[in-house]
């Protein structure tokens, strides 16, 4: 009889999705689609079009920290490794999904210096998430939040951009992080990580990109918000929405259901259950679902013509 180890991490997983569903149970299902029925269509179809513009300014993003200069063939693979990863990140917890943009480096050395990519990536979204949400904390938007913790929260954003910029043009911290990666084995000795450092024109790209691409989702969530009725002030659903964004990226849940309505659920307290519910499952439907699925579909096209160019 073979023994199994008990996996806590799954049953933490699990039980925000539990968390969810308690959450829906308490919800008037009826007074619910009533809000999401209400949502006009041109709120509508402005959100959806800044989710695609969010998409196709972060793949522009990718290809930027990928290669100089302009090549439509490469646009087109390096596009593909975003939206393939993407759609992957959307439904796993903390979106580490994303890291499979790393496996297109080939080699182990590719691989580890594309992963460190990632994490300036990574890291520039969620220290922007971690500035809004700093920002509106630190001027009382959020409720029952000292403004102390917006403060210190706006700081820690601030250096998570600094960090993120400084992984792509300091060669001192590329050679420290691969005496760490040499320490425990994971690149050999002898061996150095497929890592070229930017300059400081292509580092402003890489930051204003980001900086449009996150805002294109707050203007995404703020007609969403205005859809169903929550008459807020951009930065008010930015805030609870980077505040929402920030717990999302702790790799407890799927696709951050249960923590995002609690959240929400908190932070717009003076509107009804069903109201804020509507708005998170629009958000949940246009930016995870929607976004995932047209990501998916555009990703393996953009990969199998770049394979298909190779061969040919």
């Amino acid at each position: 009889m073979t023994n199994r180890r008990f996996n806590w991490f799954l049953i933490i997983r699990l039980a925000g999705i539990v968390l969810f569903i308690v959450v829906l149970s308490r919800t008037d299902l009826r007074e619910l689609w009533g809000w999401m029925k209400q949502v006009e269509r041109n709120h509508l179809l402005l959100a959806i079009f800044f989710q695609f513009l969010l998409l196709m300014v972060k793949a522009l993003r990718w290809y930027n920290l990928n290669e100089t200069g302009f090549d439509l063939k490469k646009l087109k693979q390096r596009s593909g490794e975003f939206f393939e990863g993407y759609a992957m990140g959307v439904i796993t917890p903390g979106r580490v999904g994303e890291l499979m943009k790393a496996g297109h480096g080939g080699s182990r050395s590719g691989i580890l210096g594309a992963g460190l990519l990632v994490i300036a990536e990574r890291g520039m979204d969620l220290s922007i998430y971690f500035v809004i949400a700093g920002i509106a904390i630190s001027h009382s938007v959020l409720p029952g939040v000292l403004s102390f913790w917006g403060w210190l929260i706006l700081f820690t954003g601030t250096a998570g951009m600094f960090l993120s910029i400084l992984i792509l043009m300091s060669p001192a911290l590329v050679r420290m992080t691969e005496k760490i990666l040499k320490l425990f084995r994971v690149l050999g000795k002898s061996k150095s990580m497929e890592f070229y450092h930017r300059g400081l024109m292509n580092s402003l790209g890489f930051f204003f990109l980001s900086l449009f691409s996150n805002l294109s989702y707050f203007v995404c969530c703020y007609f969403l918000a205005t859809g169903v009725g929550m008459d807020l002030p951009v930065i008010s659903v930015s805030g609870g929405v980077a505040t929402a964004g920030v717990m999302n990226t702790i790799p407890i849940t799927v696709m951050g259901l249960g923590t995002r309505e609690v959240t929400l659920i908190y932070i717009f307290q003076d509107f009804p259950l069903a109201q804020v519910m509507a708005f998170s499952g629009l958000v949940f439907l246009i930016a995870q679902i929607g976004g995932g699925i047209f990501s998916l579909l555009l990703g393996q096209i953009l990969l199998w013509k770049s394979k298909s160019a190779k061969k040919s």
